[in-house]
């Protein structure tokens, strides 16, 4: 082992996949960013924060409607992306599971697809409740699995397990799905004090711009898929790649041209007063 965390992997790895994450990531990430902001509710003179908030482009949507932007990510080179992206806006370096924020300092907080990048998201969970304003809503987005219709990551995954050595110097992750399972996350929000949740699917397709689209996204545009395969043989990342193309080309025919990546979309309250008291 080479002796970095789980987290430390995570930072550095985006970090390094900061200058293509729109090119590859975002125009799926990207479909979830009006329905995430439309579940917070109006946001004209609200005060947001955006945690992960990446390259800005949900911090971009949020300014369009009349919210004040605070976004903090762990990657240096994605706050400086954002900083460009969103003058308007402001971002910082920053770790979501110990916001350098105060109390009830934010009438809503929002997350795109960050909490599966922690290594505690319930200590990011109880972080949002913490700076959150009595009456705030928290929401966030995480992917579906395959055993929810994700045929995106069933396809990725599938070839990994069938082909890659699994067993490589990286440290142990958390189910990536998990907290895509109301039965996780629902006890989860309601041990830091939210009340209200609600769960609900987003249809994502994820775009395909040729036959190596998923392929791109395992090697520059994810963390773990990337370390993992940059760990094989050079043979086995040939067959891979390969074994990739070759399962991506039928999503290409007959008009199709996308595969389906379901997207969970979380909401949570904070209540006005605590629970138990009136």
């Amino acid at each position: 082992m080479s002796g970095k965390t789980f987290a430390e992997y995570e930072r550095d790895g985006w970090e390094r996949n900061a200058s293509d994450y729109d090119e590859i990531d975002l125009p799926a990430t990207g479909q979830a960013i009006d329905p995430l902001l439309e579940s917070l509710g109006n946001l004209k003179g609200q005060r947001l924060l955006d945690i992960a908030s990446g390259t800005g482009h949900l911090a971009k949507a949020a300014v369009a409607r009349g919210a004040t932007i605070v976004g903090i990510d762990v990657a240096t080179n994605m706050v400086e992306l954002a900083r460009k992206l969103v003058p308007g806006a402001t971002f910082q370096e920053g770790n979501g599971e110990a916001l350098p924020f105060e109390d009830e300092t934010f009438s809503a907080v929002a997350c795109s697809f960050g909490l599966l990048h922690m290594a505690q998201p319930e200590t990011a969970v109880q972080e949002v409740a913490r700076v959150l304003r009595p009456g705030g809503t928290f929401a966030f987005t995480v992917w579906y699995g395959p055993d929810n219709g994700s045929e995106f990551f069933r396809l990725l995954l599938g070839t990994y397990q069938e082909l890659a050595d699994m067993n490589v110097d990286l440290p142990p992750a958390r189910p990536l799905f998990a907290l895509s399972d109301s039965a996780v996350y629902e006890p989860m929000l309601r041990r830091s004090g939210f009340q209200d949740i609600n769960g609900r699917s987003l249809a994502i397709v994820w775009p395909l711009r040729g036959p190596k689209t998923v392929f791109d996204f395992a090697t520059k545009g994810a963390v773990r898929t990337r370390m993992l395969y940059e760990r094989q043989s050079h043979d086995v990342q040939q067959r891979i790649r390969d074994a990739l193309v070759e399962k991506t080309i039928p999503y290409m025919r007959d008009g199709k041209n996308g595969i389906p990546c379901p997207v969970a979309l979380v909401t949570a309250r904070k209540p006005w007063s605590p629970p138990g008291r009136r």
